[in-house]
């Protein structure tokens, strides 16, 4: 019997809650600004838009990639490591280039990122070493 009368109880409780926050909502709902305060608004722009052209970018050269060989590849302060292409570190991934020689390159640099840098995936470029991967937290 105590069970049914707490549970009554707690039910018209919500119930209660519900119907004053529904009565808050319409009260503010129905509340209107006079009728001078308007502006008058025209859907048509009274200025044409303002283009500016865009910037020439040089067309990418599509170069197959070669694997890394050896161990002299580098390795990032995130944990992450760049790639050994003729023997020598590479801050990037290793390309081949017109003559069939790989080279070492970041989405377009070649020579691969500087000291201090790697080259990022989600970027396309070289960024600071320390810069989180993938947007993840900082490096510790």
């Amino acid at each position: 019997m105590i069970r049914i009368r707490v549970r009554f109880v707690l039910s018209l409780v919500g119930t209660l809650a519900i119907a004053v926050l529904l009565g808050g909502a319409l009260v503010g709902c129905t509340s209107s600004k006079p009728a001078g305060d308007e502006r008058k608004v025209s859907p048509v722009a009274q200025s044409g838009p303002k283009l500016q052209p865009l910037p020439a970018v040089r067309p990418a050269t599509v170069r197959p990639r070669v694997a890394s060989e050896g161990d002299c590849a580098p390795r990032y302060a995130s944990g992450g490591k760049g790639t050994c292409v003729n023997n020598q570190p590479c801050r990037g991934f290793g390309v081949l280039v017109e003559n069939g020689k790989p080279v070492c390159t970041c989405y377009g640099r070649d020579g691969g990122c500087s000291e201090g840098q790697r080259c990022d995936a989600l970027r396309l470029a070289c960024v600071p070493e320390k810069e989180p991967v993938y947007g993840r937290g900082e490096v510790d």
